[in-house]
């Protein structure tokens, strides 16, 4: 496989490029080490264990080893060499093994020579008393012999002790493999047929696809981030735009509601000019009458006439409220003019500002009738 496929396969799968190597031997037990460089598997490390730990020049008569023992022995030496994280491989012993050398015929594939080798072991076992089906079996060709094979089998039995043993230490094995196949098993291209676990030569590379995963992660949640600050730059942008339209706006609007009020102040002008212009009441005449009868400390600011010209209202301010009264009596004794007489409506004393005098404001109700305005006309005439 070559190519992008090639590079991803060697990214998510690995290779075993060490192992350790539990061996019992002699009522003892070997732990190696091996690792692969360019020139294949080199032994690194070896230790020798025995019923008292770690044993370098003890005789051989000495070491009496069981399985469990085995297992407690290996974990402390791997605990104390820091291999943990290594693959441990078990190495059947002879005497638990039944180990067969076939010649087969030539010209056989693989899955045929496989076959043909297991029922000739259950030949075997059968003339043993034996059945192949508790067996465990592992094949192997031997290389220079055309048609020549090894075939080893293993109580299923004790390979489930064997792993129970491990267990209790807090050990798994990677895999059993048969006691001559050791370097077999690490030079198989195909290590799920070397050993009796079925063990497959390469296997995910969890670290590196996790990393690889977190990293996929960081560089997409780097890119939504930058987008993020991308479309936020965006809208600070236009918000800065809006915000500086909206201040025009602002203003233009402060002139417009300007205007308006000036054009609603004009308006109202015009009504009440339209007003005092109607035909039918002399607001003229009624400007001089007033203007002919004045009281001390009274001024009028102002005349509204409301109710299509039938009620009149005069508002002023006066000196005080002595003033005041001495105008409106003199209103309401002005029967030839305000035929109706007139109702104070209202009355507030203001206080000065900057040393000014208090003065009183006022406004004052007339019923106007126009057809009164005549007599009013030719009153002011007289008058003038």
């Amino acid at each position: 496989m070559h190519g992008g496929a090639g590079l991803l396969k060697k990214f998510v799968y690995q290779t075993d490029r060490d192992f350790i190597v539990a061996a019992p031997k002699d009522g003892g037990c070997t732990l190696q080490k091996y690792v692969c460089d360019d020139e294949g598997w080199q032994l690194s490390a070896e230790s020798v264990l025995c019923a008292s730990g770690l044993a370098d020049d003890v005789p051989e008569a000495s070491f009496s080893l069981d399985l469990r023992e085995t297992a407690e022995q290996t974990a402390m030496e791997i605990a104390r060499k820091g291999w943990q994280e290594i693959p441990l491989l078990f190495v059947v012993p002879e005497n638990e093994q039944l180990s067969y050398v076939l010649n087969l015929p030539p010209g056989l594939t693989v899955s045929q020579q496989q076959e043909a080798a297991y029922w000739e072991m259950d030949d075997k076992l059968l003339a043993q008393g034996l059945s192949v089906e508790n067996f465990t079996c592992v094949y192997h060709t031997e290389d220079g012999g055309e048609g020549r094979c090894t075939i080893t089998g293993v109580r299923q039995g004790y390979l489930q002790e064997i792993e129970e043993a491990f267990a209790q230490e807090e050990l798994q094995l990677a895999d059993i493999i048969p006691a001559s196949g050791g370097m077999v098993y690490l030079n198989s291209r195909q290590r799920e047929m070397a050993g009796f676990k079925r063990r497959s030569g390469a296997g995910l590379a969890v670290r590196r696809i996790l990393a690889g995963w977190f990293v996929f992660w960081l560089v997409m949640g780097m890119i939504v981030l930058c987008v993020d600050f991308f479309h936020y730059q965006l809208a600070s942008d236009l918000a800065a735009k809006q915000q500086s339209e909206l201040a025009g706006l602002a203003s233009e609007q402060q002139e417009m509601q300007t205007l308006v009020a000036e054009a609603g102040a004009i308006d109202d002008r015009e009504k009440k000019i339209q007003a005092l212009n109607r035909p039918g009441i002399s607001w003229y005449s009624l400007l001089v009458h007033l203007g002919a009868n004045t009281t001390q400390g009274v001024s009028l600011t102002g005349i509204n006439v409301r109710n299509d010209g039938q009620q009149l209202y005069l508002e002023g301010q006066a000196v005080d409220y002595d003033c005041l009264a001495e105008f409106i009596g003199q209103c309401e004794a002005d029967k030839a003019f305000f035929t109706h007489g007139v109702m104070l409506q209202e009355s507030t004393m203001v206080k000065g500002r900057n040393g000014e005098p208090d003065t009183v404001k006022f406004s004052a109700a007339v019923n106007w009738e126009s057809e009164d305005d005549g007599k009013i006309a030719e009153e002011n005439q007289g008058r003038q």
